[in-house]
């Protein structure tokens, strides 16, 4: 549904008035140091796979991933360079799913530039994936605690998990919210939530401390795939820098359209599942007015908000200081995100 004409901008600002760079600025030392670490660990694969490690790794995406870690570690005591190995870490993790995402949906841009399986095909770019998990499980062993390595790879197993049952559950109208919510917690909020639990952990942070960055985690990341999963009906290429629509290509039920599932007559509902399997370029005009029109986009924003919520009130047990404002400001800088993208989709 790329062709509509709404967009997701990426220079919004939230109600404080920062922008995201401004946002990050806590951590404006430490994230260079990231981007240098992670571009070193082309160094430690064969010297075989070392233009294909330096085209993945040298992509520019968010690192919301790293940017958790750190703050997290701020949050709780202070940055160190262990935050940034694991910052190093979780996005290996997350480009490795990224990886094979591409691969399961046909994707042919993300970040802007052509995807792995686009470049090179599907066979390399399958082991690519996994050379990157195995990478990043072997820096997480390297710390003096096993509790590193042990987090990450329960987090690593339950991101595979959810894409597993997400793929089992394509083109599955009797997916219900819960189910789906579930799978987007395992996909996105695992690793959110181990980012910023590792960062209260390296730090020795108090096991009350731990669990709500852990929770504070979990509900952003849920926040923040409901809205990427909005980005993907309602947003413009252009603008995501990544191929759209690829959602109901590959039959992934989102929370838009479960919600219009649940809108409609039970005849009516036969009718509409069957267009939404067809995935006929002709119906999805259609399907977007009916999303539209049914209030499944006041709904949709009210789910994202209601996790936002939760996710603020988890940084509310912990003293205040830059970073944990810089977290909160996270918070408000989605929900303004949400409001721009799902605003522009009734007024268009």
């Amino acid at each position: 549904m790329q062709g509509s004409t709404l967009r997701a901008n990426a220079t919004i600002v939230p109600r404080s008035g920062q922008n995201l760079a401004e946002l990050l600025e806590p951590i404006a030392t430490e994230l260079p140091r990231v981007e240098a670490a992670l571009a070193g660990q082309v160094s430690g694969f064969d010297p075989g796979m070392g233009e294909y490690m330096q085209y993945i790794l040298g992509g520019t995406g968010k690192r919301l991933r790293p940017s958790l870690a750190l703050l997290a570690g701020g949050a709780t005591g202070g940055v160190t360079g262990e935050h940034v190995t694991l910052a190093v870490i979780v996005e290996l993790i997350h480009i490795a799913t990224l990886v094979h995402d591409d691969i399961l949906d046909e994707a042919e841009l993300r970040h802007r530039i052509q995807t792995s399986n686009s470049r090179w095909g599907n066979e390399i770019s399958v082991l690519l994936g996994d050379c990157l998990f195995a990478h990043a499980l072997r820096l997480a062993a390297s710390y003096p605690t096993t509790e590193v390595c042990r987090r990450v790879s329960e987090a690593t197993n339950t991101v595979c998990s959810g894409e597993i049952v997400q793929t089992q559950r394509r083109f599955d109208l009797d997916l219900t919210l819960d189910q789906y919510l579930s799978i987007i917690n395992m996909k996105t909020g695992a690793l959110f939530a181990v980012s910023c639990e590792l960062g209260a952990v390296l730090n020795g942070a108090d096991p009350s401390v731990v669990k709500s960055m852990d929770e504070f985690g979990t509900n952003l990341g849920i926040a923040y795939q409901i809205y990427d999963d909005c980005v993907d009906i309602f947003g413009q290429e252009r603008q995501a820098g990544k191929s759209l629509g690829t959602d109901m290509k590959k039959g992934k039920l989102t929370l838009p359209f479960l919600l219009l599932l649940q809108h409609v007559s039970s005849p009516a509902r036969q009718e509409l599942g069957a267009m939404i399997l067809r995935n006929d370029q002709h119906e999805q005009q259609q399907l977007l007015r009916l999303v539209l029109g049914n209030g499944v986009v006041g709904e949709s924003l009210a789910t994202i908000d209601k996790y936002i919520s939760r996710a603020q009130a988890n940084l509310a047990t912990l003293p205040s200081n830059v970073y944990v404002r810089a977290l909160t400001g996270l918070t408000d800088y989605l929900s303004v995100q949400s409001r721009s993208l799902l605003g522009e989709a009734v007024e268009a």
